[in-house]
């Protein structure tokens, strides 16, 4: 097989799920905005970096699948579960569509480097490393208990903290406290991405153990993880008073407490059962409506700074 279908492309890339990187992007420009009232508007720089991070973000899901299906061992998952075994999609057209979005990746990475300075170059090559070793090695980052916490953070803290330095670095210096107050501010999408990522290894726990993934929830177990999952759901709101509080965030994002009661009682459902198909995506919901609805928010109440 030499193409995709749409609808390969689709599962393959998981391009559907693009569109909340922009929204993370999104909250780190917020920031700056909130911090400094007077902040031009974004540069050529600032939108080379929104493509870097699509086509990261087309290059890790394929690679993911490309190395959950080389390294599964669950002959049910590889042919009824992976889309490459089960569509059967060619596995060489498959490594070269990720090496080919690989190296456009790495190009337009080195040209943001040589635009910007050595930060950035320093803070790419972490973001590259944990996406490209989330599935790839004999242990690979998607097996081991730290998965869930580190992809979090990878995803909700290093997106907004490249953005908010793409922002602010022409005009201000930059020092290890802006960058706390940026992950203290980035911790609500840290913890959703984190509920996502628990709620999928959760879901997949038998799965994951056919294959020799022992994620958090192998050792938590899953009523734990469950418990684990709400209450992180419940401090995340917690921390919304924390930062309007601190000074941190505008008061709009406060309007974000309206969400829980609904959220909450939704969340009944993935509490009573923990199904891929059936509950998974109420969790999903869940918590991507936070994450785009917060930077939004925050967005909103930079201009009233």
């Amino acid at each position: 097989m030499k193409q995709l279908t749409f609808k390969q492309f689709w599962e393959l890339t998981e391009i559907y799920t693009a569109p909340l990187n922009l929204f993370i992007i999104l909250l780190g420009y917020a920031i700056a905005k909130f911090q400094f009232n007077s902040l031009r508007l974004p540069g050529p720089e600032f939108f080379l970096f929104v493509l870097i991070i699509v086509m990261f973000h087309i290059t890790v899901n394929v690679f993911n699948h490309y190395m959950d299906y080389r390294n599964a061992s669950d002959e049910n998952y590889k042919q009824q579960t992976n889309i490459i075994g089960r569509d059967h999609l060619d596995l060489r057209f498959v490594r070269n569509f990720y090496l080919f979005s690989l190296i456009v990746s790495f190009l337009l990475g080195l040209l943001l480097v040589l635009r910007t300075n050595w930060v950035i170059g320093i803070l790419g090559v972490i973001g590259f490393y944990i996406g490209l070793f989330y599935s790839y090695g004999r242990r690979p980052l998607n097996s081991l208990p730290i998965a869930e916490a580190l992809t979090g953070t990878a995803s909700g803290f290093f997106i907004p903290v490249v953005s908010y330095y793409l922002a602010v670095y022409q005009t201000h210096t930059i020092t290890l406290a802006m960058i706390g107050k940026v992950f203290l501010i980035s911790l609500p999408l840290v913890l959703m991405m984190f509920n996502n990522l628990l709620a999928n290894n959760t879901c997949d726990l038998e799965e994951d153990i056919e294959n020799h993934r022992k994620t958090l929830v192998y050792y938590l177990g899953k009523p734990l993880a469950v418990k684990v999952l709400s209450s992180v759901y419940v401090f995340s709101f917690i921390w919304l008073f924390v930062l309007v509080i601190a000074g941190m965030a505008p008061w709009t994002v406060l309007f974000l407490i309206f969400l829980f009661p609904k959220n909450w009682q939704s969340l009944k459902k993935y509490r009573a059962l923990q199904d891929k198909r059936t509950t998974f995506p109420i969790v999903l919901k869940a918590m991507s409506v936070i994450m785009v609805l917060y930077p939004i928010l925050y967005f909103i109440g930079s201009f009233f700074a």
